[in-house]
Order: C-alpha cells, then sequence, then structure tokens
C-alpha cells in the first residue's frame, strides 16, 4: 500500500493521519525511553507485536466495554505512575476504538493532558474513530456518557492490521463507515457502492480507498465543528438508535452494525413522519442489508428500546433528539416526542424488518 497523509486542524493542535504498512523502524521512530504503550492484549498477540515492540513499558489490556469504566481506569493509571512516567513522555495506543477510548481518556487527564500516539487496529477505529478528538467512557451501562476532546500528535493506519479480523468486526466497520457516504451525499454514495462489497471480502485496496474517502469525510465536519454543536451533530446519524440498540442486546451487536440498523430505523421513522420518500429508504435499506442483515437484535422490547433512546447523552429535554432524513445527503436534527405513534412506528419497523 502506498503512503498517504491527511492533516486534521484542530484548536487543541493540529494532527495527522499516514497511511502505510507499519514497520519496526517506524515504532522506533515514534516511541521514545519513558513512553508508555498501551496495547491490546489481543492484538498483541493476534499481530506477534512483540517482535516489533522491544520496550519494556507494555501495559496490555483486555478491550472490552466493561473495561470502559473508573474502576478499570484506576489500574491502569496505577501503573502508569508506577513506571516513572512524567508529563513529557507519550502514550502510545495500539488497538480498536475501546483501546483508544481507555488510552484517550486517560490522556486527557494525567497531568492535565499529556500528548499520545494512535495505532489504530480495527475497521472502526481506522475509518473513524481515530479523528475528532473525542475521548470517552462508559457510566454504568450508559454508553460514552464521561469524556472530552483531547486529539492525538499522530496516527498511523496500516490496513494490513484487518487481516485478522472476523466477519463480523469487518461488517461493523463498513457499517460505521457508510453513515459517512450517505450524509456526504449522492456522488460519494455511489463511490461506496462500487467498493464496500469488496471491502466486506477483505480486499485491502477497496479497504484502504474507503478509509482514506471516509476520513477525509469525516475531517470536513469535524474541522467546521470541531465540538459537536452544529454541523457535525449530522454525524450522529444512525447513532441515536444504534447505541439503544447495542445497550439492550448488552452489546452483542457490534458497534458499526447496530449503527447500520440505527440508519435503517431513522429511515423508517423519516418516512413514517413524512420527510422521505419509501424509495428512498428502500434505496439506503438495499445498501445497508448486506451489512447487517445477518445480525438482527433478538427479542427486542419497545419500552426498553425507548427507555435506552431516553439516556443518549445528546438529549436535551424528555424528547429524543435524532438524526432524520430527507434524501441521501440531506440530514436535519429533529426533537421526536415519545407518544403513541411514535411507539407504533417503532412497533412497525421492528414488526417488518427485525422479523420477530
Amino acid at each position: 500500500m502506498h503512503k498517504r497523509k491527511i492533516i486534521i486542524k484542530s484548536s487543541k493542535q493540529n494532527y495527522s493521519i499516514e497511511l502505510l504498512n507499519i514497520s519496526k523502524s517506524n515504532f522506533k521512530a515514534n516511541i521514545d525511553t519513558n513512553d508508555i504503550l498501551l496495547v491490546d492484549k489481543k492484538v498483541f498477540q493476534r499481530h506477534k507485536l512483540s517482535k516489533f515492540l522491544s520496550n519494556k513499558n507494555i501495559i496490555k489490556i483486555n478491550a472490552s466495554e466493561k473495561s470502559k469504566s473508573f474502576e478499570n481506569l484506576n489500574s491502569i493509571i496505577n501503573q502508569i505512575i508506577k513506571k516513572n512516567f512524567n508529563k513529557n513522555n507519550k502514550l502510545i495506543i495500539i488497538g480498536g476504538g475501546i483501546t483508544q477510548d481507555i488510552g484517550s481518556f486517560i490522556a486527557s487527564i494525567l497531568f492535565r493532558g499529556i500528548d499520545w500516539i494512535f495505532y489504530p487496529t480495527s475497521f472502526l477505529s481506522q475509518c473513524d474513530s481515530c479523528i475528532g478528538g473525542k475521548t470517552s467512557i462508559n457510566f454504568y451501562s450508559r454508553k460514552n456518557q464521561i469524556g472530552n476532546f483531547h486529539p492525538p500528535k499522530k496516527i498511523f493506519i496500516d490496513v494490513n492490521f484487518l487481516n485478522t479480523l472476523s466477519k463480523k468486526e469487518i461488517n461493523s466497520g463498513i457499517g460505521e463507515m457508510a453513515h459517512y457516504f450517505l450524509v456526504s451525499g449522492k456522488e460519494d454514495v455511489a463511490y461506496f457502492k462500487l467498493r464496500y462489497q469488496k471491502a466486506m471480502q477483505l480486499n485491502l485496496k477497496a479497504c484502504e480507498q474507503l478509509i482514506f474517502k471516509s476520513l477525509n469525510i469525516k475531517k470536513r465536519f469535524i474541522e467546521k465543528d470541531e465540538f459537536d454543536k452544529k454541523e457535525r451533530l449530522l454525524l450522529n446519524y444512525g447513532h441515536t438508535y444504534g447505541h439503544a440498540i447495542e445497550s439492550i442486546t448488552n452489546f452483542k451487536i457490534p458497534h458499526g452494525i447496530a449503527v447500520a440498523h440505527g440508519m435503517n430505523m431513522a429511515n423508517f421513522i423519516s418516512h413514517k413522519l413524512g420527510l422521505l420518500k419509501y424509495e428512498k429508504f428502500e434505496m439506503v435499506k438495499e445498501i445497508l442489508d448486506p451489512i447487517c442483515k445477518d445480525y438482527l437484535p433478538k427479542n427486542i422490547n419497545i419500552n426498553h428500546l425507548i427507555k435506552a433512546l431516553k439516556k443518549d447523552k445528546k438529549n436535551i429535554n424528555s424528547n429524543i433528539r435524532s438524526i432524520l432524513a430527507k434524501d441521501i445527503g440531506h440530514m436535519i436534527v429533529r426533537e421526536i416526542v415519545v407518544n403513541d405513534n411514535f411507539k407504533k412506528i417503532l412497533y412497525e419497523f421492528k414488526r417488518k424488518y427485525f422479523r420477530l
């Protein structure tokens, strides 16, 4: 794969993303003597990173949603401080989105903020979460409730990390990136449609092309609205419903697949509220089905779903702040009142599309 670079402008600090093949020399060039490496234990084993990383300051973590808690952070921070780490050192994070969330949140609060470098290893983290500067951990059963903005210093992406991912993990990454193309517009959706099924078969050229395009779409939004107040809110398309599905299935439905279901749900609601033509709903569903149709949430309880929707951190009052669609590339922010009509729409969607 050839080297490609993106620069993200941020009020905190500008930072770069490089797409390249990671080597021992690349690791050495970016790791100083007292830097600490926070590494997903499974990634360390799968990719035999011991042959690249001779640094003794390695902390391996179990990357799970349950790990994104204050209790788990206490242990990791304690290990970091015991290694004589100081404000001038860097935290090197190697793993997927959960490892990123844990490491970046620690980097944002330790010594009032330290530099960190990220080597994303999952499809989700490569195409999405690596940029934007958001750090977050869970609070009891509520996803990503506590966090701030603390972008990395550098990001290095190697698509060869994707070779060890399961089909479900690949689909999750593609489900997540799909929302960028749908929010961006018809031209980018056409670009996505030509490549995403190749990427699902792990064609690394198609994966790299989609990752690069996805990050450039996200770059446009975050540089306009770094702190998620205006335009960037539209990137929550599919996420309000996706996060709720994740929560009530105890995260058995992975994030990007839940987001794909969430986009279908948002589009169905948009249609029922008179915003989106039915043929547009079907057109997008046809794109998303290969990603998510084999991973349907089981025994969805609509009351539990609504309860989870009400916990979404983007809500301002008792209404649900939702991103709805009027067309491909034309999303809007809409507050939805939770009433009998809304419940009826959710029940209809469940009956027709979750086939349960």
